[in-house]
C-alpha cells in the first residue's frame, strides 16, 4: 500500500508539473527559453506516465504491469519526445516545412498517440487497479481530446476561414482544456486518491 501511495503522489506531482510548463511555454510560444521549457515539459511528461505504467511495485502499476497496458503507455510517454526529435531531424533536412515528411509526422502525431491512448485507457479501466469510477478518467480526458480537436474542423467546414477568424482566439483557449485535463486534472486526482490510500488497519488490543 504504501509503495501504491508514492507513486502515485510521485508521479501525479509530475503531471502537474507538467501542465504548469505547458501553460508556461503556451504563454511565451516562440520566445527565449521555448525549446527548453518544451524539453523539460517532455521529459517530466515520460517519467510521470512511465512511473504511472510501472509503478514502484506491482500492485502501484495502473495497469498491473500487463504487457499490452505497459506497451501502450510507454508510447503515450516517450511520444513527444520522439516527435520533438524527428520534428529536429526533419528540419535539417526540409527547413520548408512543405516535404512528404512532415505530413507524414503530422499524421502520425495525431494517431499514434491517440490509438496508444486509448488501448491504455481500456488496459487501465479493466485492470481495476484504480477505483471506479476514476479508472475510467484517462478516456474521459481522451474523449475531450478527441472533441477539442474536431470542434475548429467542424466550424472551419461550416463557418469558412474568414468568419472562424473572430472565435479562433477562443478555440486555442478551449484547446488547451483538455491539455489541462491530462495533466494538472489527472495529477490532482491521482494525489487525492493517493491520499485515500490507507493501510489495512491491525487490531492491537481486543476487548474481553
Amino acid at each position: 500500500m504504501r509503495q501504491v501511495t508514492r507513486t502515485w503522489t510521485i508521479a501525479g506531482s509530475g503531471l502537474i508539473l507538467c501542465g504548469v510548463l505547458g501553460m508556461m511555454r503556451f504563454t511565451m510560444y516562440g520566445g527565449p527559453g521555448t525549446a527548453v521549457l518544451t524539453a523539460v515539459a517532455d521529459v517530466v511528461w515520460a517519467v510521470a506516465v512511465l512511473l504511472f505504467a510501472i509503478g514502484l511495485s506491482r500492485e502501484a502499476s495502473v495497469v498491473a504491469r500487463r504487457p499490452l497496458g505497459l506497451t501502450a503507455l510507454a508510447i503515450v510517454a516517450l511520444w513527444p519526445l520522439a516527435a520533438t526529435a524527428l520534428g529536429a531531424a526533419l528540419s535539417q533536412t526540409d527547413p520548408t516545412g512543405a516535404g512528404a515528411g512532415w505530413q507524414v509526422l503530422g499524421y502520425a502525431s495525431l494517431l499514434i498517440p491517440a490509438a496508444a491512448g486509448l488501448i491504455g485507457g481500456v488496459q487501465l479501466g479493466r485492470a481495476g487497479v484504480i477505483p471506479a469510477p476514476w479508472r475510467w478518467a484517462p478516456l474521459w480526458v481522451l474523449a475531450a481530446q478527441a472533441a477539442a480537436w474536431a470542434l475548429p474542423q467542424i466550424l472551419f467546414v461550416a463557418l469558412g476561414p474568414d468568419d472562424v477568424q473572430p472565435v479562433a482566439a477562443a478555440l486555442a483557449a478551449i484547446g488547451t482544456l483538455p491539455f489541462l485535463a491530462a495533466t494538472v486534472g489527472l495529477g490532482v486526482l491521482a494525489l487525492v486518491l493517493a491520499a485515500r490510500q490507507r493501510p489495512a488497519s491491525v487490531d492491537v488490543f481486543r476487548s474481553a
